[in-house]
């Protein structure tokens, strides 16, 4: 990781980031698929200070200063495991998926309409890690980032950096390059026309061969350390204690319903100056 979630962005008058859209292949939305949204919307309510708002399609939007953050929706069985779900913007979402299927992924549900707000699709890659793509309408995506208990970043954890990069590259047109902040962890940014949008990196030996390739949302904190500790008072769960990383100081999270997440205190020089 590199710098804040990619967007595009407006500074207004008052000092805040106003976001007025997504470039093609960016990831612009994350949202919770969970078995008991009520229970998850009084987790991250306390979390980060949200607000929850009910949409006309039946999900719920969160929101940070009046502005959408992030959503949760109802698991469409009760048995499905919780997670967290990035959406990559598109302005064609059936060429999209044709090229998906094309570069040997899966579409696990094909373009629906959201109301009005825009279409989406669910897909995989041939790894298996799940990830969605948007194709807008009235709702472009999340309206604030850069800055504290807003979504951050994305990343794909994958077992084969090859096959993502080719599969990857065949439907986004993304290409791979080193991480710049990567300390110690050998990682990798996707970039697009000279764009940095996410982050890649290799699940190693010391991950149980039952964790399958995925997508991982990280947000933004004041103090990491202090959301730690935040998450366990809430029932939650830390799985990967607060450690220096080269973009600042991580820690990943699980809700009590178990979808994983990460959260970064960033670096000075990461942060967004208002």
């Amino acid at each position: 990781m590199t710098r804040p979630w990619p967007c595009l962005v407006d500074r207004k008058g008052d000092g805040d980031l106003r976001i007025r859209g997504y470039a093609p292949a960016t990831p612009c939305w994350a949202e919770l698929m969970i078995p008991d949204p009520a229970a998850a919307i009084a987790f991250y309510s306390g979390l980060f200070g949200w607000e929850a708002h009910p949409t006309e399609v039946g999900s719920t939007v969160f929101t940070l200063g009046g502005a959408a953050a992030a959503g949760v929706v109802a698991a469409p069985a009760a048995d499905q495991p919780a997670g967290w779900l990035t959406y990559i913007s598109t302005e064609d979402i059936n060429a999209t998926v044709t090229a998906v299927s094309d570069a040997g992924g899966a579409v696990l549900r094909p373009p629906t309409a959201v109301g009005d707000r825009g279409q989406m699709a669910v897909c995989a890659d041939p790894e298996g890690a799940v990830f969605a793509v948007w194709q807008r309408g009235t709702f472009r995506g999340a309206q604030v980032a850069s800055e504290p208990n807003a979504v951050c970043w994305s990343d794909l954890a994958t077992r084969d950096m090859a096959a993502a990069v080719t599969f990857y590259g065949k439907v986004f047109g993304w290409a791979d390059q080193p991480g710049s902040l990567a300390g110690e962890l050998e990682y990798f940014e996707w970039a697009v026309q000279n764009r940095v949008v996410a982050g890649m990196f290799a699940l190693g030996e010391e991950v149980p061969a039952g964790v399958p390739a995925h997508w991982r949302t990280t947000f933004e904190v004041d103090d990491c350390g202090e959301i730690a500790r935040r998450c366990v008072e809430l029932g939650g769960q830390v799985a990967l204690a607060p450690m220096g990383v080269g973009a600042g100081t991580y820690a990943q999270l699980l809700d009590p319903a178990g979808a994983a997440f990460g959260v970064i205190e960033l670096i000075p020089q990461l942060r967004v100056t208002r």
